[in-house]
């Protein structure tokens, strides 16, 4: 029985070991035919699939992520044109890519590779076309940027500067270092535990694009910070930043970008402008100086691990304001 179907063998067996191979043979075989596409598959157009695999991503990944996939897919489209998904060639993924490198750099022509990478992946998947013109390709080489760190008093004077829920947002992200989705997205419910003092971290950095969470303790300031926004919360959003002007039309909804506040911030400090991310880099190189060796470093990836975070307390406590002034 395979699938609710009788197979039947033409022939006998003289020993019971034939006939367990045959139906071993017989079921790798039924299952290879299943998966080999159609002729119909095999032509459906470059502009279908790319229709389709987008709206898959967007039920498995971020917003940023599916415009990135699609930013790059759009662009390919309108560079070879209209065709079936089996008829691009290597040399059409090669030019695409050599001109991007060209006019912006080789790190954007990675980008667009992996993504192409990514799209025909899927298309093996689901499809069983067992066809991938951007195998040839190599990755550019190119060189990273070296990243830019903050001096401690410049961050201290931007969190001194703001006010309210914006010194909050500011000393989350520098107590924890995380990435801006990962604090915009916080909910009192889920991700913030005042008892035991830890904040939930969630993550699609992983192969499988899924959410992952781990949790982080709270240092002192931090619970102070996030003490205050409990007390000036708003009073149905479930998010922990949300828009707070009644008169807006986002009232109560999640922040998406705070990218002007802290501009305008950094301007009131007299300091040279910096983002979010500025200060996730500039928190770990931090952490790394006064640090025991044996304590946990400052990549996220290490202090994600469920049940873990108490480990990462004699790190995060170098981070509260009483200790940077000692050493600025």
């Amino acid at each position: 029985m395979l699938n609710g179907e009788r197979i039947r063998a033409k022939g006998f067996f003289q020993y019971k070991d034939e006939a367990r191979q045959w139906l071993k043979d017989e079921k790798a075989r039924l299952k290879k035919e299943a998966k080999k596409p159609s002729s119909a598959d095999e032509h459906r157009s470059l502009y279908e699939l790319c229709q389709v695999y987008l709206t898959d991503c967007e039920t498995r990944y971020g917003a940023k992520t599916v415009d990135e996939k699609r930013f790059c897919l759009e662009r390919f489209y309108k560079s070879v044109g209209d065709m079936a998904v089996t008829d691009v060639t290597p040399p059409m993924v090669l030019d695409f890519v050599n001109e991007r490198s060209k006019t912006q750099s080789a790190n954007a022509a990675n980008k667009d590779r992996k993504n192409l990478r990514a799209f025909y992946s899927w298309v093996q998947a689901v499809y069983g076309i067992m066809y991938d013109p951007t195998a040839p390709i190599k990755k550019k080489p190119h060189e990273k940027q070296a990243r830019r760190l903050i001096p401690i008093q410049d961050i201290l004077k931007v969190m001194l500067a703001a006010k309210g829920q914006d010194r909050v947002l500011i000393g989350s992200y520098w107590h924890t270092g995380v990435r801006k989705s990962e604090v915009l997205r916080w909910t009192w419910a889920d991700d913030i535990n005042f008892e035991e003092r830890w904040v939930r971290l969630g993550t699609r950095k992983n192969r499988s694009g899924e959410m992952s969470y781990g949790k982080l303790w709270m240092n002192e300031d931090l619970y102070k910070l996030l003490k205050w926004q409990w007390d000036h919360r708003h009073p149905t959003s479930p998010y922990v930043f949300c828009h707070m002007n009644p008169k807006s039309k986002f009232y109560g909804r999640s922040y998406g970008e705070r990218r002007k506040t802290i501009n305008s911030l950094c301007d009131e400090a007299t300091v040279d402008r910096f983002g979010y991310h500025d200060i996730r880099h500039s928190k770990g190189e931090f952490k790394k100086g006064p640090t025991d060796p044996s304590t946990p470093s400052s990549n996220t990836t290490e202090i994600y691990v469920e049940g873990n975070y108490t480990d990462t307390k004699d790190a995060i406590r170098l981070l509260e304001q009483s200790n940077l002034e000692k050493i600025s």
